[in-house]
């Protein structure tokens, strides 16, 4: 489970890695359009010439869109760094065998919050948003495709969480407080 956890853990940062860049085009883009087209047409419409463009309306939606894959991964990837906000100061101070039913504990919550909101109650707002009809006005496309990144990133915390979980039951914990694997 933790070599396919690495290689999950990879795909997945490779897939933010290009959104972001992405992103950034998209946004850079976005400025340059409304600098070119913004300014200019504010001077050529005042000089009573016509305008030949307009800025991108669609950068921003993008932006958007892709903003909230892009956290939505990037909460999966913290969560299997270890990078999320957590408070150990009472867990440490536990006795190791209760430490470490405490942190089974907290990888069962963790669990059953990600794959009953996330995976199951994500999954339900993508199809309850594909059978409305609901579109993102300037790209054209149905809004299920932005909530979809939801249950997409709960199904990699998930399988993290299971990764960490059984590392946790295979650690082995001395008399001393100090846990080996």
């Amino acid at each position: 489970m933790a070599v396919l956890n690495r290689i999950f853990h990879r795909l997945l940062s490779w897939f933010s890695i290009a959104v972001f860049v992405v992103l950034v085009v998209d946004v850079v883009l976005g400025i340059i359009s409304r600098w070119v087209f913004g300014s200019r047409m504010a001077w050529l419409v005042s000089v009573g010439e016509s305008v030949m463009g307009e800025p991108l309306r669609w950068t921003g939606e993008l932006a958007t869109f892709l903003l909230v894959w892009l956290v939505f991964c990037g909460a999966a990837i913290a969560y299997y760094d270890k990078a999320h906000l957590g408070i150990n100061l009472l867990i440490e101070k536990l006795e190791p065998t209760a430490r470490r039913m405490m942190r089974v504990l907290s990888h069962l919550v963790v669990l059953v919050f990600v794959v009953g909101v996330m995976v199951w109650g994500g999954g339900q707002l993508v199809a309850e948003r594909f059978d409305s009809g609901q579109m993102m006005s300037t790209l054209g496309i149905a809004k299920a495709w932005q909530y979809l990144s939801i249950p997409f990133s709960g199904v990699f915390v998930a399988l993290f969480n299971i990764g960490m979980m059984i590392e946790t039951l295979k650690e082995d914990v001395t008399v001393e407080g100090n846990v080996e694997k």
